[in-house]
């Protein structure tokens, strides 16, 4: 029988598991110090969710997990949570607005499997429903600076685009109306298939005029702005757009917010964007590992009211890839291991007890193995203190504890465990 997990899906074990839940909490800890507050959605979605037209786009119903329950209705598992929101959002009319919302939980995707690109991941998520203001774009841009920064993370570039301008320069190029989502959809994949792999691909769909749109997709920098708006003269959702990147950008300055570029080669694969869009990266060769932007038309698909709203979600997977080397993983959450000899059961777990009661992270040996076995686990497993406990120590109702690092040994009255605690 095959027991590796199913292609694109992991087994974490303890250290790794453990490390991720501390960086998790640290992520939590930074959400709510921008006021977002927890949310959390079923794995499965009704499939016309899903499905619904700008919710993701054809492409990305081909990645998503599909099938019918035993009710014989079509569901899938949730590729992104974006959608989710919305529908909660829709479902839930009298929440009060604005909304700031953050989710950590598992998506699905039927993708390609890299180095920090698996089948299923953990999304982290920041959103605000019910602001037209750029305060809010920049909130949740500042949100996810300011936390890739406290998990130590401290080297990257947050690169800024706008659907608006990148939709009027392609129409701008000659592009039909109809064919805009699916050339941006190409440009989404620079980073996946390269420049020349891009070209191609245009080629085949509009011909001569992939070399306007590669030309549009080379501006680059915070001065661009100025030059792609000479370009734009006419076309106002384009320059509304360029108002909005200025805005957007002041604020960021403001917030202290300084390592962004505004780079219209970034596109977003997603079809249900409708303004400012960014993506966060690292100097590693590991791609983004943040992206969003605003889709103020999403929620009006399920609700039938349009609501403005942006949001941003870190990629846990490749995040957690960046900091695993600058770590030593632990091997263990204990921090006091209670080893025993002779006919002491009673007394060691009374101690065990208190110990845990008192909030220390205690374990025991549940094998019945000799005392030299169960100190050789402790060192194994790099616990920093063993407590034992023998025949002498139970009469005299004390504990002899060791420092696992220095080998020094101390006796410690029963009485006295808690104040001992009090100073490792």
């Amino acid at each position: 029988m095959e027991t590796s997990p199913v292609r694109g899906m992991r087994d974490f074990l303890p250290e790794e598991a453990k490390f991720r839940d501390e960086v998790i909490q640290k992520i939590k800890d930074c959400f709510e110090r921008f006021g977002f507050m927890p949310l959390e959605t079923p794995a499965i979605e009704r499939w016309e969710i899903l499905a619904a037209k700008k919710a993701g786009g054809s492409e990305i119903l081909k990645e998503t997990y599909s099938f019918k329950d035993k009710g014989g209705r079509k569901v899938g598992l949730r590729y992104d949570l974006t959608v989710p929101l919305a529908r909660v959002i829709a479902n839930n009319p009298n929440l009060p607005l604005p909304f700031k919302r953050y989710q950590i939980q598992p998506v699905w995707r039927y993708g390609d499997v890299a180095r920090g690109r698996l089948r299923q991941f953990l999304q982290c998520d920041v959103d605000i429903v019910g602001s037209e203001s750029m305060l809010a774009d920049a909130e949740v841009i500042s949100c996810a600076s300011f936390t890739l920064k406290e998990i130590g993370i401290k080297d990257f570039l947050i690169r800024i685009n706008n659907r608006k301008i990148l939709s009027s320069l392609v129409r701008r190029a000659g592009i039909r109306k109809e064919k805009v989502l699916d050339v941006l959809r190409t440009v989404d994949k620079l980073d996946k298939i390269g420049e020349e792999g891009v070209r191609e691909e245009l080629e085949k769909k509009i011909g001569k005029k992939a070399d306007d749109v590669m030309e549009i997709v080379s501006y680059k920098g915070k001065e661009v702005l100025e030059e792609i708006g000479k370009k734009l003269e006419g076309w106002k959702e384009g320059i509304v757009g360029i108002e909005e990147l200025e805005k957007l950008g002041s604020y960021l300055e403001m917030m202290g917010v300084k390592n962004f570029v505004f780079d219209m080669s970034l596109a977003r694969g997603l079809d249900y964007y409708t303004g400012p869009i960014f993506e966060i990266e690292v100097g590693e060769k590991i791609g983004s590992i943040a992206g969003g932007g605003r889709y103020d038309e999403l929620i009006g698909i399920f609700s039938g009211r349009n609501l403005p709203a942006t949001g941003i979600s870190l990629g846990i997977e490749r995040i957690v890839e960046i900091l695993k080397p600058k770590v030593k993983l632990k091997k263990s959450v204990v921090k006091v291991y209670v080893a025993y000899i002779g006919n002491v059961l009673d007394y060691v777990l009374k101690v065990v007890m208190l110990l845990r009661e008192t909030g220390m992270k205690c374990d025991f040996d549940v094998k019945g193995r000799s005392l030299s076995k169960q100190l050789e686990y402790a060192s194994k497993m790099e616990i920093p203190f063993v407590v034992i406990i023998g025949e002498k120590e139970k009469n005299e109702e004390c504990v002899k504890i060791r420092d696992m690092a220095t080998g020094r040994e101390e006796m410690v009255k029963f009485s006295e465990l808690g104040k001992w605690m009090e100073r490792i």
